[in-house]
């Protein structure tokens, strides 16, 4: 079998691929050149990855928003004018994004079991048996959302009822579903019902997505970690070669601005900085003298990620923003 990186690509030349000419090759087709490039290992098994990803985002997404329903119940239900009977259809609507909000979060993270167990068919990763083991196959609290999910979109919609305690701090709302409604389905996993059965007064809702979420996490960051382990090199050479086609792109982009639309236009730049830079980085830059080199200096520094900035595109530079010299 042929070295990978021996391999000649009929557009790009052989690897590795000199930074000459791969600009000559970006600008004489960039669309080709980006294509290209994905199609190296690295950029299979990097798409594959940010894909999960984005299925790991979702299910956060998911949880965050039935978190945000519940403490918005909760801080609406201070007010005792909640209670009355003409606000029932706005407390109906709120206890429906509940429900909503649990139907989502359980299928999002099942789905995410699903995405993951793909892609590690595709790229097997040492050691991945046993952190499923620790965080899922043997987890109860796992086993749980897992049954549920089925419970829900085969069986029935488990209703979460709110539950109002009161102590010296003052009234506490919570939501719980109820454990005699869960047992009456008899097809939880052992896994699930010895969670259900340390439950007598009902699963917290909030508790339970919260300790869940933390698991996904913990999980998710160490497989972030053992895929560029294992996949590093790469990995590397794809994103390094992406880097660079995307600094020729910043390139024709910073040009253009600053010849094309700034300066023949005479624009003031500094009115156009919060466009580019945060709060903390603003102030950063006009902490330093202004109109000074110092101050254009850092602004580059800022907004050039990746250091395309030439000597000849730093004085002009300073020539828009009005160095005083």
């Amino acid at each position: 079998m042929k070295d990978s990186n021996k391999i000649s690509n009929d557009f790009l030349g052989p690897r590795p691929w000199e930074k000459a000419n791969l600009r000559k090759c970006y600008y004489r087709d960039f669309v080709r050149t980006r294509e290209e490039i994905e199609k190296l290992p690295g950029g299979r098994i990097f798409s594959e990855l940010r894909t999960l990803q984005l299925s790991l985002k979702i299910f956060l997404s998911a949880v965050d928003d039935l978190l945000f329903s519940i403490n918005k119940f909760k801080s609406q239900s201070v007010r005792p004018e909640f209670w009355h009977m003409i606000n029932r259809p706005f407390v109906d609507k709120l206890e429906v994004s509940v429900q909503r909000g649990i139907l989502s979060s359980t299928m999002c993270a099942m789905a995410l079991v699903d995405h993951c167990c793909e892609f590690h068919k595709e790229y097997k990763i040492d050691g991945y048996e046993d952190e499923i083991k620790k965080y899922f196959s043997n987890n109860e609290l796992h086993g749980f959302i897992h049954s549920l999910r089925r419970y829900i979109t085969h069986i029935r919609f488990s209703k979460a009822n709110w539950l109002i305690r009161y102590s010296r701090e003052g009234k506490s709302v919570f939501f719980l579903l109820d454990k005699d409604s869960l047992s009456r389905f008899r097809s939880w996993s052992s896994a699930a019902k010895k969670y259900i059965s340390k439950h007598d007064k009902g699963i917290n809702v909030e508790e339970l997505f919260e300790e869940y979420c933390k698991n996904v996490k913990r999980f998710h960051n160490w497989l972030f970690v053992a895929v560029f382990n294992k996949y590093g090199q790469e990995l590397s050479e794809y994103l390094n070669y992406m880097r660079q086609i995307n600094s020729f792109s910043s390139e024709s982009s910073w040009n253009i601005l600053v010849r094309q639309i700034v300066k023949q236009n005479k624009l003031n730049p500094y009115l156009y900085l919060n466009q580019y830079l945060n709060d903390d980085q603003i102030e950063d830059v006009f902490s330093r003298p202004y109109r000074s080199k110092e101050q254009v200096d850092r602004i580059i520094a800022l907004v050039d990620s990746y250091q395309i900035c030439t000597e000849t595109l730093r004085r002009e530079a300073y020539e828009i923003f009005n160095v005083k010299t």
